[in-house]
C-alpha cells in the first residue's frame, strides 16, 4: 500500500463524524494491506512507531518540524509559523506549503521504516540527522500525505478512533461483522499490541490469537475495581472477602525477563526510566521472570509518611530523577502476580496468587506486599476502612479471594470503598474535559470560565457530556489549566464526542480531571447514558479536586455504566455513612 493511499484514507476518517464510517473506512484500509503492512499501519494510525509501551519516539517537536517543513518547501521559517498560528495545525500548515501531487508515493512500509531509522538516530549530531532525514522523508509526500505524516511525527493524529474502533475494523476486515470483537479484545487484554494482534489475525486467525499469551516485557491491560457504596453492600455481594488499603500512589505493573526490568504505568506507558529504585529492588527478585501489579507511592523518610499524590506523580518529569528519589524515594505495594518463570498465573485464585506475592517479596524494603485481612463483617470492614482512611490512605479495595485475574476487565471480582464513600454521591469522578467557555469579567482575564466535561462510553467509543465545571481551582490553577487546553484546541467537535453543548472551543479529549458532586441527577441535555427516549446523566455541584492526566488516559475516565450504577446506588434506601 502507497502511503498516499492510506493518507486518502485518513482523510476520510478525519472527515467523518460517524463512528460506523470510522470502522468502514478503517477496515477497508485493513482488507487492502498485506501481511507485512499491517503492524506498521496500525501503529502510525495511532500516531506510534511500535506498542505503546514500548518507548520508541521519533524526538522531533513542533520547531525542528517547523525547520524541517520550511526546509522542505523552500520557504523561510517565518511564514511558516506565520501559517501555523494561523491554521493552529502544523499538519494542515505542511499541507498549505507542499505540492498537491508528488511523482512517486513511498509505501507505508518505508515510511514507518525511515521514521523508525530517525527515532533510532543518536550521538553526536543526532539532532541534525533527524532533521535531514523528516526533510528528505516530506520531499517524498503530496499534499495530504504531508498533513497525515507531520501529525503522526507529533503523535496528535485529530482521527477520532480509539482501541476499541481498531478492533472493530479489524474484525469486520476478516469477518465482515463484529462477531471476532470478544476474541481481538481478549487477546489485546493479554499483549497490549494491537500491531501484533492485526498481523497474527491475518497470519493464524483465531487459533493464532488464542495462542498470544501473557509474558514477561509485554504488559496486560489492569484488572480495574467496581464500586459499592458501603461495607454493607460489599459484604452482601461478595461474601468473605479480602481487604488491602487502598494507596493514593501511581499503578505500576513491574516485568522482569532475565538481567532486564521494566515498569509500565496504570495506561501501559514505560515509567521505568523515572523508578530507579524500584528497578534496582526487581532486579535483585529470586526469579528469572515476572510480573507483579502493585502501587507505587512516594515516602518521606524525615516524617515516615507517604506524600500525597501530586508529588508522588512530580516523578515523571524528566529531569531530577535522582534528587526526586533522594528526598522522597519511591516504595511499590504489591498486591498480586500474573506471571512466573513461563507460567500464566492469571487463572489461579488471588488468594494462592497472593501468596506467591508475599514469597517473592518478602526480603524487599522497597517491594512491600500490600497487606491482606480476611473477613465477612460489614463492621469489620468499616472498621478497616476508617483506619486506612485515618492513615492518610484512599480508603480500601475488598477482593473475591476465589477470582482470577481478569486482564482489563472492570467487575465485582475487586470492589473499591473509598474516603467520601457514603449515602450521597461523595466519591470522586474521573472526567475528561471536552471543551470550555471563554467565561466573563474575572475569568475571562484566565482564558476559561467553565469547563465542558464528559465520561467515556466504552461500548460506543465515544466521550459523552455529564457536567460544565466552574469550581474547585484557584486563580493560578485556571490560567495553568487554559495554557494547557490551548494546545488540544481543535476547530470542530472531535469524531468520538457526543454533546447537545457547543462549548466556545473544543478539545481533543485528552485531560483527566477528578471531580467531586453532591449526587448524579438525570438530565435531558447530557449526553451521558443518554438512549432514544430516556434523559441522561449530570452531576450536581461539581467542584474539580485534582487534575489526573499523569496516570489515566482519557478512555480510563469513569464510564457510563459506572455512572449508572452510582446513579442507582444512591436510591438504594437504608445508606448509612460508612466513613
Amino acid at each position: 500500500m502507497k502511503f498516499t493511499e492510506l493518507a486518502a484514507n485518513l482523510d476520510k476518517m478525519e472527515a467523518t463524524r460517524s463512528r460506523n464510517e470510522l470502522v468502514r473506512i478503517l477496515s477497508d484500509v485493513y482488507r487492502a494491506s498485506a501481511a507485512d503492512e499491517l503492524e506498521p499501519l496500525t501503529y502510525l494510525i495511532q500516531g506510534r512507531l511500535a506498542p505503546f509501551f514500548e518507548p520508541v519516539e521519533i524526538g522531533l517537536g513542533q520547531m525542528l518540524l517547523i525547520t524541517a517543513i520550511a526546509m522542505a518547501y523552500g520557504a523561510p521559517k517565518e511564514e511558516v509559523i506565520k501559517l501555523n498560528r494561523q491554521a493552529g495545525d502544523l499538519g494542515l500548515t505542511a499541507q498549505r506549503l507542499a505540492p498537491a501531487s508528488h511523482r512517486e508515493s513511498p509505501s507505508v512500509v518505508e515510511v514507518h521504516q525511515r521514521l523508525s531509522q530517525i527515532a533510532a538516530a543518536g550521538g553526536a549530531g543526532s539532532m541534525q540527522k533527524k532533521l535531514d532525514g523528516f526533510t528528505s522523508l516530506l520531499g517524498d509526500v503530496d499534499s495530504v500525505s504531508a498533513k497525515h505524516l507531520v501529525r503522526m511525527t507529533l503523535g496528535k493524529m485529530r482521527l477520532g478512533i480509539g482501541d476499541p474502533t481498531v478492533l472493530d475494523a479489524m474484525s469486520f476486515a476478516k469477518r465482515g461483522d463484529r462477531s471476532l470483537r470478544p476474541i481481538l479484545e481478549a487477546a489485546y487484554n493479554r499483549t497490549s499490541d494491537l500491531g501484533l494482534i492485526a498481523r497474527t489475525l491475518w497470519d493464524s486467525a483465531e487459533a493464532g490469537l488464542e495462542k498470544l499469551k501473557v509474558r514477561a516485557g509485554h504488559p496486560l491491560r489492569p484488572q480495574l475495581a467496581e464500586r459499592l457504596p458501603n461495607p454493607e453492600a460489599v459484604i452482601k455481594k461478595l461474601g468473605t472477602v479480602g481487604v488491602q488499603p487502598k494507596y493514593d500512589g501511581l499503578r505500576v505493573q513491574i516485568h522482569k525477563e532475565g538481567g532486564k526490568v521494566s515498569i509500565f504505568s496504570r495506561n501501559l506507558e514505560s515509567m521505568t526510566e523515572m523508578f530507579p529504585e524500584l528497578v534496582d529492588a526487581a532486579s535483585g527478585l529470586k526469579v528469572q521472570s515476572v510480573i507483579l501489579d502493585g502501587e507505587a507511592i512516594a515516602y518521606n523518610p524525615e516524617s515516615e509518611e507517604y506524600v500525597p499524590f501530586q508529588e508522588t506523580t512530580a516523578r515523571r518529569r524528566k529531569e531530577g530523577i535522582q534528587e526526586f528519589a533522594a528526598r522522597a524515594p519511591m516504595r511499590a505495594f504489591v498486591f498480586d502476580v500474573m506471571f512466573r518463570d513461563g507460567s500464566d498465573l492469571t487463572p489461579m485464585h488471588y488468594e494462592q496468587r497472593f501468596e506467591i506475592v508475599k514469597e517473592l517479596v518478602r526480603e524487599s524494603d522497597t517491594l512491600m506486599t500490600a497487606p491482606l485481612m480476611t473477613t465477612d463483617s460489614a463492621d469489620v470492614l468499616t472498621r478497616e476502612l476508617l483506619d486506612n482512611i485515618s492513615r492518610g490512605l484512599e480508603g480500601v479495595v475488598a477482593k473475591r479471594l476465589d477470582s482470577p485475574y481478569q486482564a482489563g476487565a472492570r467487575n465485582f471480582n475487586w470492589v473499591k470503598l473509598k474516603r467520601n464513600t457514603s449515602g450521597q454521591l461523595t466519591d470522586t469522578i474521573d472526567v475528561v474535559l471536552l471543551g470550555y467557555y471563554r467565561g466573563k469579567g474575572k475569568r475571562a482575564e484566565f482564558g476559561a470560565g467553565a469547563l465542558l466535561a464528559g465520561v467515556y462510553d466504552g461500548d460506543k467509543d465515544e466521550f459523552v457530556t455529564i457536567s460544565k465545571l466552574g469550581t474547585g481551582l484557584s486563580d493560578q490553577g485556571w490560567r495553568a489549566i487554559h495554557q494547557r487546553l490551548a494546545s488540544l484546541e481543535v476547530a470542530e467537535k472531535p469524531a468520538r464526542v457526543n454533546s447537545t453543548f457547543v462549548p466556545d472551543a473544543w478539545l481533543e479529549p485528552a485531560i483527566v480531571v477528578e471531580v467531586l458532586a453532591d449526587e448524579i441527577t438525570p438530565s435531558p441535555r447530557h449526553t451521558a447514558g443518554m438512549t432514544g427516549d430516556g434523559p441522561g446523566f449530570a452531576l450536581r455541584f461539581p467542584r474539580i479536586v485534582s487534575l489526573r492526566t499523569a496516570d489515566k488516559k482519557p478512555e480510563d475516565a469513569t464510564s457510563v455504566r459506572e455512572i449508572r450504577e452510582m446513579f442507582e446506588q444512591q436510591r438504594q434506601p437504608g445508606r448509612g455513612r460508612s466513613g
